[in-house]
């Protein structure tokens, strides 16, 4: 099999997997946020130490992914987002970007960590739901694109084919304005 017809497959299969298992649990899956919505402040403890602030990024563009580390389709949405997004604008000093463990404790994402050495990005974790519990009830990964006024530019639940491109084209179009 040709390596293009794969990859959609593959796509195909993870977008199924992550609507499967909301409705599988039977939850209706609500967003409290949508483009145009102010983001909720929040601040999380961050894997490098430290912690990162939503208020302290004013002036930024801001990535907020949610994710576990039991998500297949979280899994196969970092690499691309490691190489489509943060390596393609971390350098700037007008873009941030955090990747948050949803109901995850720090020593399970800093193991998580130690094994995927490829995603440099930054990580944190929201244990409580504390932060995630503001914008949806479920669903994961969960992105979100703020632009530099704190106003949700993006959001998207699940991963799919075109998903991490999508993100990419809101932030480079994010950048692009002031």
């Amino acid at each position: 099999m040709n390596p293009g017809r794969r990859n959609a497959l593959l796509s195909l299969a993870v977008l199924l997997l992550t609507l499967s298992a909301g409705a599988a649990s039977g939850q209706n899956i609500e967003n409290y946020t949508k483009v145009g919505d102010k983001m909720p402040g929040f601040s999380v403890d961050q894997a490098s130490g430290g912690a990162f602030s939503l208020g302290a990024q004013t002036g930024k563009v801001v990535v907020v992914n949610f994710w576990a580390t039991w998500c297949e389709p979280c899994q196969v949405e970092m690499p691309e987002m490691e190489t489509q997004v943060w390596q393609k604008y971390k350098s700037s000093p007008d873009f941030a970007f955090i990747a948050i463990a949803r109901e995850q404790v720090k020593d399970t994402v800093l193991r998580f960590q130690k094994t995927h050495s490829g995603l440099t990005f930054p990580l944190a974790w929201d244990p409580q739901r504390a932060v995630y519990s503001r914008l949806a009830n479920g669903g994961i990964p969960r992105t979100y694109v703020i632009d530099r006024h704190g106003v949700i530019v993006f959001q998207e639940v699940g991963y799919g084919s075109g998903s991490v491109a999508a993100i990419d084209r809101a932030v480079r179009k994010t950048l692009g304005q002031r």
